[in-house]
């Protein structure tokens, strides 16, 4: 139907629309929307009578888009976007008496090195504001292109690249050697390779690898570490190396807030090792969220962030 005429589409079935061609599921789109899968079975034959497409058919055992579909799909979000935008009585977002809640999904990396800072940031500046931080997962993706989360901070390769996704590059953050006060290697400046190998090893393994760029670096000198303990989580690697001879070699601004802490001692590793990229990812649909371009301005401008993270944010890039 060419000659659609776009006042004959009841708005309350634009949610539905969205959110069927998002879920490609009936099922999903009416969890997503908070109405029974009956009533989002309605709006979809009735969507399918108002555009003249059925959008959604079968495959398998799954939906796929019709190709009209998918063309809706790839411009409905702005359409939105921008409807809801001249609906919206546009009161400017106030931070000091805003009491909205800002999704943000990440590993606890930022939890151990961010928190402490954004949650003295919020308490001078947006005392009525709530922060909801969501494990980084499978359902990251999908949550950011559909709205539901504000921003990720993530590491580099951990999200893809789409065109519906914006990213900046927060900062690169070295690796530093963590190490109990009293270890015997902390009795000295500067930590050396046959010293390093000699330690057992506390790893943060994040992705499921058993290796990761320590132990490529090792292997590129023809050497290996011995791995005592691995663990899912930044934040008890610290407690790990306290109670054992262990050195843990770590992102530096776990290291920095780890010393401050637990009065951890820390050491340059003894060899060269990349600085991994630290990344910020949000949707470009919500480009025009005064409120969202405010929270991302305390990562990307170094507001809510400690005296450590800025100066990473300052030094030249280098991988």
């Amino acid at each position: 139907m060419n000659d659609l005429d776009a006042r004959r589409i009841n708005l309350n079935l634009l949610p539905a629309l969205e959110a069927l061609l998002e879920t490609r599921s009936v099922t999903a789109a009416a969890r997503r929307t908070h109405v029974s899968q009956s009533a989002m079975s309605h709006s979809l034959a009735r969507l399918r009578e108002v555009l003249g497409d059925p959008l959604l058919t079968p495959s398998g055992r799954d939906l796929v888009l019709t190709p009209r579909a998918a063309r809706l799909a790839a411009s409905l979000p702005g359409a939105l976007d921008q409807l809801t935008a001249a609906l919206s009585p546009g009161e400017p977002f106030e931070p000091a008496t805003t009491r909205r809640t800002f999704r943000l999904a990440t590993l606890d990396y930022f939890e151990v090195a961010v928190l402490e800072d954004l949650m003295a940031y919020l308490r001078a500046h947006a005392p009525y504001a709530s922060v909801w931080i969501d494990r980084l997962s499978p359902a990251t993706l999908p949550a950011l292109l559909a709205g539901e989360v504000d921003l990720a901070l993530v590491g580099e390769g951990l999200l893809p690249r789409l065109p519906a996704l914006s990213r900046q590059e927060l900062y690169r953050d070295p690796f530093a050697v963590m190490m109990r006060p009293e270890h015997p290697a902390a009795k000295k400046r500067k930590l050396s390779l046959a010293t390093y190998l000699a330690s057992p090893h506390v790893v943060v393994t994040v992705e499921g690898r058993a290796d990761g760029a320590v132990d490529r670096a090792l292997e590129a000198v023809g050497a290996k570490r011995e791995v005592t303990l691995r663990l899912p989580h930044f934040a008890t690697a610290p407690l790990a190396v306290l109670g054992s001879d262990a050195l843990c070699t770590i992102a530096s601004s776990i290291a920095e807030r780890a010393r401050a802490l637990y009065g951890l001692a820390t050491r340059t590793p003894p060899l060269e090792l990349p600085s991994p990229a630290i990344l910020a990812v949000w949707a470009r649909r919500g480009a025009d969220d005064e409120g969202a371009r405010w929270f991302r301005s305390l990562f990307l401008e170094g507001k809510a962030t400690s005296r450590h993270l800025r100066a990473l944010a300052s030094s030249p890039r280098r991988s």
